[in-house]
């Protein structure tokens, strides 16, 4: 009897943010027979030691990726980084999967189609390609099923300029998507919030976290709530 032709499982790492978008990109490719994810990697200021933009620490990605059960590839950036330099520096990174025989980087983008192109473009040029499980998705269907599948995050940053200062530090449930204005996406993908996921179905164990001060960069445009681990 001749036997059906053997699936192949690509080994994935995962671009992580430690926000929603991420983490249904990771429970994604986890369920699929087509992908085995062997890793996360993030990046993080050399200076604060934490997630740009997001302001999380870096701690905090580690405390995920534990209870994830997957090992974390944190990338140290500077300050004020150049495109060339950070090009420079993930291209060694990349080179190193692929001397391990991981030759895919999963990313979370819903429909931005630049930074989708430029992602590919990067991956190109070092003999990787992108995968991309939410493109093209419905966003309000993404967060919803998000909070359907038993995930729970924290609102970390949020853009003042679209939203009040004060709605860092809420958690991202249906109340919260209740209440965001008809002009901001039920994702952020536009970058009007991000978030920090501290539980769901794919968790060994949730996170004990708390929130810790809250503070501004950017000049006030973005507005942070810390959110740290409890003692």
């Amino acid at each position: 009897m001749r036997k059906g032709k053997e699936r192949i499982v690509q080994d994935v790492i995962v671009s992580w943010s430690g926000g929603k978008d991420s983490a249904i990109a990771l429970h994604s490719l986890q369920q699929s027979s087509d992908f085995r994810v062997v890793g996360l990697l993030s990046t993080y200021s050399e200076k604060s030691g934490r997630l740009p933009i997001h302001e999380v620490l870096k701690e905090m990605l580690y405390a995920q990726a534990s209870s994830l059960n997957l090992p974390l590839y944190g990338i140290e950036m500077p300050d004020s980084v150049t495109n060339k330099a950070y090009e420079s520096i993930m291209g060694e990174q990349f080179e190193k999967f692929i001397s391990e025989g991981i030759r895919a980087i999963a990313y979370a983008d819903l429909f931005l189609e630049d930074i989708k192109a430029y992602r590919e473009r990067l991956l190109k040029q070092h003999g990787m390609k992108g995968v991309f499980p939410l493109w093209e998705e419905d966003t309000a269907s993404v967060s919803g099923q998000f909070i359907e599948d038993g995930f729970k995050a924290i609102v970390t940053t949020v853009d003042t300029e679209v939203l009040p200062a004060n709605t860092a530090g809420r958690m991202f449930n249906y109340q919260f998507l209740e209440d965001l204005p008809l002009h901001v996406d039920p994702c952020g993908e536009n970058g009007e919030f991000h978030t920090f996921v501290c539980d769901g179905p794919n968790f060994q164990h949730g996170l004990p976290i708390t929130k810790g001060a809250h503070f501004q960069t950017f000049e006030g445009k973005f507005a942070h709530a810390e959110i740290i681990l409890k003692s």
